[in-house]
C-alpha cells in the first residue's frame, strides 16, 4: 500500500463553435534514432536534432497559433522548463541541462529542437514520449486550451551482428491481496524475426519515475527475480508504478517498459465533476462542483481510518502556475486566501464526509485564465 494516496482533476472553460485538432507538427528532421554495435546514433541530434512546433486547426480547417506564453512542453509526463536564452533546464539525470532549445518564430510561436543525444545504454528509455500543452486566442478576447497527442520518439539498437533487438514486457499480474505482491515478465525478441531470444533474461531490473530517473530493484528491498519474472512487493509500488528490464547482449544494452499497479490500497482518494459540464469542461455561464471524497475499495464514503481522521491536502493552481491556498481543509465552509470569489461552499466535515469546490464558468475565466487545476492527496499515517 501506498503511504501518500493521490488523486487530480482539471477544468477547463469550454468555448463554444470550436472543435480542434491538434498534431505535432515536424518542422525538421524525423523523431527516430537508430543505434549499432559501437553504440553510434544515427543521425547524430548534437546540435542539429529535429525540430518541432504545435499544430492546431479547427474542423473548418482554420490554423490557430498558440500563444507562445501559455505554452508548455511536456516529456514522458514532466515539464520540460527553459532558461533565459532559450536551452532547457535539467529534467531528472536522462535529460541534462540544453538538451531541448526554444526558439520564437516570426509569427510568434516556439519551435523546439532536440539539442542532444539522450539515448544511451545505461540512462534512458528506448522509446519516449511528448506532448505539447498551449491555448488559442479567440474572437472577443476568449480562449481555449488545446492539448496535443502524444508523440513517441524511438530509438531501435543492432546488436555486433545487425540484429535489431526489443523488450517486451508482458504478463503483468498487479497486486492483488493486502501486502502481497505482483509480479512483471521481459523478454526479448528479434525484431527481424519476431521470436523470442531463447535463454535471455534481463540483467537487471528497475523502478522508473516521471524524470527517468532509475533506482534498482533489489532483494533488499523485497524485490525477487526469477528468470524472466520480477516479483515486486506491496510496500515499493506507489499505487502505479513504472519498471524498466534490462538485457545485456555482448556490450549493448535493450530496455523494456511496464506498469504495475496496487489494487489493494484500502482507501482511495476519489472526486466526481458535477454541474454544468460535459466531462472536464464547464459550459459557458454554468457552475461546475467538484465534489472530494475519500472511499474504500468498494466505493464507501469514509470518514475515519481506524483511530485517524481523514483530512486530504488539496492544492489548486490556476492556468499560470499560480496557487490558489492554503490548501488544508479540516473546518466548515473554509475559504481559500484570495479566491474566495473562485472556489466556495467548502464542506469537508458532514454527514457523509465529502468537500464540494464550487467554480463558476466567469471566475475560471477571470481569475484563472480559463484552467484549473487540482491536486488531492491524503497521508493516512498522519492524518
Amino acid at each position: 500500500m501506498a503511504k501518500i494516496i493521490s488523486n487530480d482533476f482539471v477544468l477547463n472553460a469550454q468555448i463554444a463553435g470550436k472543435t480542434l485538432i491538434t498534431s505535432i507538427e515536424m518542422v525538421d528532421g524525423i523523431l527516430y534514432q537508430s543505434m549499432d554495435a559501437a553504440g553510434n546514433l544515427t543521425p547524430n541530434w548534437t546540435n542539429a536534432g529535429p525540430k518541432f512546433k504545435a499544430g492546431v486547426k479547427d474542423t473548418n480547417g482554420n490554423t490557430h497559433l498558440s500563444l507562445a506564453a501559455q505554452e508548455k512542453l511536456y516529456w514522458n509526463g514532466v515539464e520540460v522548463t527553459f532558461a533565459g536564452t532559450g536551452l532547457s533546464n535539467a529534467v531528472g539525470t536522462a535529460f541534462p541541462a540544453g538538451t531541448f532549445k526554444r526558439t520564437t518564430g516570426g509569427d510568434g510561436t516556439y519551435t523546439y529542437q532536440i539539442m542532444k543525444n539522450f539515448f544511451s545504454e545505461s540512462v534512458n528509455a528506448d522509446s519516449d514520449q511528448f506532448r505539447i500543452e498551449g491555448k488559442i486566442e479567440l474572437a472577443g478576447g476568449r480562449f481555449q486550451d488545446f492539448v496535443t497527442p502524444d508523440q513517441p520518439v524511438t530509438l531501435v539498437r543492432y546488436s555486433t551482428g545487425g540484429t535489431p533487438y526489443i523488450v517486451l514486457i508482458s504478463n503483468v499480474h498487479n497486486i492483488t491481496t493486502q501486502g502481497g505482491t505482483g509480479y512483471l515478465e521481459a523478454f526479448l525478441y528479434d525484431v527481424s524475426t519476431m521470436t523470442v531470444v531463447q535463454n535471455a533474461t534481463p540483467e537487471k531490473w528497475f523502478n522508473v519515475d516521471g524524470t527517468g530517473t532509475e533506482v534498482e530493484c533489489t532483494s533488499a528491498n523485497g524485490y525477487a527475480v526469477d528468470g524472466n519474472r520480477l516479483t515486486v512487493p506491496a510496500a515499493e509500488v506507489n499505487g502505479y508504478d513504472n519498471f524498466c528490464a534490462r538485457f545485456k547482449v555482448g556490450s549493448e544494452y535493450y530496455r523494456g517498459y511496464g506498469f504495475l499497479r496496487d489494487e489493494t490500497d484500502a482507501i482511495y482518494a476519489a472526486y466526481d465533476i458535477i454541474g454544468d459540464v460535459e466531462g472536464s469542461e464547464v459550459e459557458e455561464g454554468g457552475t461546475a462542483r467538484v465534489k472530494i471524497y475519500v472511499v474504500d475499495k468498494d466505493g464507501n464514503v469514509l470518514t475515519s481510518w481506524g483511530t485517524r481522521t481523514l483530512v486530504p491536502n488539496v492544492v489548486l493552481k490556476c492556468d499560470d502556475g499560480t496557487a490558489l491556498t492554503p490548501a488544508a481543509y479540516s473546518g466548515t465552509a473554509t475559504a481559500l486566501a484570495n479566491t474566495a470569489t473562485v472556489v466556495t461552499n467548502i464542506t469537508y466535515k458532514g454527514e457523509a464526509w465529502k468537500g464540494t469546490l464550487a467554480v463558476p464558468y466567469d471566475k475560471l475565466v477571470s481569475v484563472c485564465g480559463g484552467r484549473l487545476q487540482g491536486w488531492i492527496s491524503l497521508d493516512p499515517t498522519n492524518s
